[in-house]
């Protein structure tokens, strides 16, 4: 078990949370479709375990289990927004969810120097274009 890494894991979304939980009361406040309790919890929960999955990693674990964890991860955030509609998650959300789950692969030891354009899940975190947009 990687302790310093673990509680840099744990710093990193801690830190996040509460930026997170403000700009969900945001959307449900100015009515973004989608963006209903049940589902913010989703993606709350979703991310959760992507940082838990991140923490079991052995120290050193090879970069294909910390891609294949992030590559999970925007999968389920894709099929979350899907299932609500394909209106709740955007840009800015990308824009708040993508670094803090970079930096949390890189936490976990991953290199993101080491793939094309830093994005070791072959693609960006883009709701958008898989909506066809």
């Amino acid at each position: 078990m990687d302790l310093a890494r673990n509680r840099r894991l744990g710093a990193l979304l801690e830190d996040a949370e509460q930026s997170i939980a403000a700009h969900w009361e945001r959307c449900r406040d100015s009515g973004v479709a989608g963006a209903t309790q049940a589902a913010t919890d989703r993606v709350d929960a979703r991310i959760r375990a992507y940082f838990q999955a991140l923490k079991s990693l052995p120290g050193g674990a090879p970069d294909e289990r910390i891609v294949a964890a992030l590559r999970s991860l925007y999968d389920d955030l894709m099929r979350i927004d899907a299932e609500t509609g394909g209106a709740f998650l955007e840009e800015a959300e990308r824009d708040l969810l993508e670094p803090l789950v970079l930096n949390a692969a890189e936490a976990a030891g991953l290199d993101p120097n080491k793939f094309p354009r830093r994005e070791p899940a072959g693609k960006k975190l883009d709701f958008s274009a898989a909506r066809g947009r």
